[in-house]
């Protein structure tokens, strides 16, 4: 059982019958005498990518959801579908590309990341921290504040994407991406 009081970042609950994970939340005392106290939570439900706005009131219970994660590696493109493999079993899975939105640009062969469970049918995919690329092409520089180095430029990696790097980046070069927001995160060596 999880209670409010156990809530933070990243926490994941379950609420009339779906998971949530936790983005933001707070706790509100209010001055009058006997108010309960609330938790107001921002959250996201990881079936649908809705996010809402939730108030409880401290104490309040929750169960786990029933979440599994597996570590598993893309395979191929088949038809509307993206075919993975677990791991460590070496089933396969054909996850619909509608459930994987602008993450299926990162789908390269041997890409690995987390498939996601609930209840025993895939609902999500969480992409690493961090994935390497390789710099396709770059654009010149504009000019910037070159004194504080934030100039940057628009390249475009092997697999497609475009990303924005600083000037000194250049063709070929192997850069540290966020997957999640495409920002450039420093040079791998």
């Amino acid at each position: 059982m999880i209670t409010t009081n156990d809530f933070k970042k990243g926490m994941r609950y379950e609420h009339e019958n779906a998971p949530w994970q936790i983005m933001e939340h707070t706790v509100h005392n209010p001055s009058a005498r006997g108010a309960a106290t609330l938790v107001k939570v921002k959250a996201r439900n990881l079936v649908t990518g809705q996010v809402l706005q939730k108030s409880f009131k401290s104490g309040d219970t929750f169960e786990e959801p029933d979440l599994a994660k597996l570590k598993v590696q893309f395979l191929y493109e088949e038809g509307t579908d993206l075919v993975f493999m677990d791991q460590e079993t070496y089933e396969q899975y054909d996850v619909p590309k509608e459930k994987l939105g602008n993450s299926v640009d990162w789908m390269t062969d041997g890409f690995e990341l987390d498939l996601l469970q609930y209840n025993g049918e895939i609902i999500n995919i969480e992409l690493p921290s961090s994935v390497i690329g390789v710099i396709s092409s770059v654009e010149p520089g504009a000019k910037g504040d070159t004194a504080s180095g934030k100039v940057f430029s628009k390249a475009l990696l092997e697999n497609g994407i475009q990303v924005m790097v600083p000037t000194f980046i250049k063709e070929g070069n192997k850069v540290k991406i966020d997957p999640s927001t495409n920002e450039y995160l420093g040079r791998e060596n």
